[in-house]
């Protein structure tokens, strides 16, 4: 059995990204976070057997203001590793970076990249 606490849609201004002019100028970046734990706090109801889903938002904010990035799969890969290290509670993440305003020639919605990480490995 596990339970999953989500936010979907962050989204951040940052400056990841290998051109220069998303270093300069920046861009959206929109994430989802995907997190399974084992069922604690629903049966419990406490706040300290649960995880703060205020808490990841920040937690990306953070890094994506501390860092510049040039790939999204290392940003979703540092979110993903701070979420297990600031949130004992999570076994398994999923993180998922969209970036709308690529730099392609192609005409898209967004591109983007989705990585799962755990404890275990």
């Amino acid at each position: 059995m596990t339970d999953r606490v989500f936010v979907s849609n962050l989204c951040l201004h940052g400056f990841h990204g290998v051109h220069k002019a998303e270093n300069s100028l920046g861009q959206k970046f929109f994430i989802d976070m995907d997190c399974e734990m084992k069922p604690q706090a629903g049966r419990n109801d406490d706040m300290s057997e649960a995880v703060d889903y205020g808490a990841l938002c920040d937690l990306a904010e953070r890094l994506s203001g501390e860092t510049v990035f040039n790939l999204i799969e290392t940003f979703a890969d540092r979110i993903a590793q701070a979420v297990l290290d600031e949130q004992p509670l999570v076994e398994r993440i999923t993180v998922t970076v969209r970036k709308p305003s690529a730099p392609i020639r192609h005409f898209v919605d967004h591109v983007g990249v989705v990585i799962t990480r755990s404890r275990d490995g």
